[in-house]
């Protein structure tokens, strides 16, 4: 790990104080990642480039070459010889027994994406779940932890599939802001851009969203309880 990357992953998450609310921004600015300019499947690593957003979040360094940036790393990894073997039988939904090949792109897969990031770190650092309340979302950014989130987000012609890195929130209650009921918005990072401009601004650095945004937007769709999320632990975790 860099000096740089060293003492990122130890600054202390930005509270800005307002009149009726608080925001907390754990995500490191400096290393916002944009898969514009990913040399790998770029229209289609939203997963990978948010991935490593929440891991850099959660202090964690994914090793790879210097010659590669560390989404395109993770694509390639997801989609090498031992990954497509892990596929068939860990989501063999995802792939087509006649044509032996996959059905949806391994970085796609949920299942896939965690199995990549746990391999390549040696150990559990990142849990899928469909089940993930929005205290929980929160409690893992307050201890130094990422998240992945995965939705459907409006634009001009419809609505996109896609994943974001969650950065932050805002909260009524400075002292009870853990609780769901003081929470008033979120914070993401967006790797392909600012989904308010259709995309058109690929500026995706803390766009903010209030909390009705937020459950219309990820999946589960419109369910206030639950959310689908790779739950990302802190480094200090293990």
């Amino acid at each position: 790990m860099s000096k740089k990357e060293k003492a990122a992953g130890e600054k202390a998450p930005a509270v800005l104080k307002g009149k009726r609310k608080m925001q907390y921004n754990f995500s490191k600015d400096s290393d916002y990642h944009t898969q514009i300019n990913n040399k790998v499947m770029p229209l289609s690593t939203c997963n990978t480039t948010s991935m490593i957003m929440a891991l850099k979040q959660a202090g964690h360094h994914l090793e790879h070459p210097p010659t590669l940036q560390p989404e395109d790393y993770l694509t390639g990894f997801l989609n090498n010889p031992l990954a497509l073997d892990t596929m068939k039988t860990l989501t063999p939904w995802a792939w087509d027994t006649n044509k032996d090949r996959p059905i949806v792109p391994p970085q796609e897969v949920h299942q896939m994406l965690q199995w990549a990031v746990n391999t390549l770190l040696k150990k559990e650092a990142c849990r899928f779940t469909l089940e993930a309340k929005l205290s929980t979302l929160v409690a893992n950014l307050l201890t130094g932890g990422g998240i992945v989130l995965s939705g459907l987000f409006p634009t001009h012609n419809g609505r996109l599939a896609h994943m974001v890195s969650l950065a932050g929130f805002t909260t009524d209650n400075d002292k009870n802001h853990v609780e769901e009921k003081n929470i008033t918005g979120f914070i993401i990072d967006d790797p392909f851009g600012n989904f308010r401009t259709s995309y058109k601004d690929p500026r995706g650095n803390n766009i903010h969203l209030s909390k009705k945004e937020f459950l219309k937007i990820f999946k589960s769709i419109d369910n206030k309880s639950h959310k689908w999320a790779h739950v990302v632990r802190p480094v200090g975790f293990f």
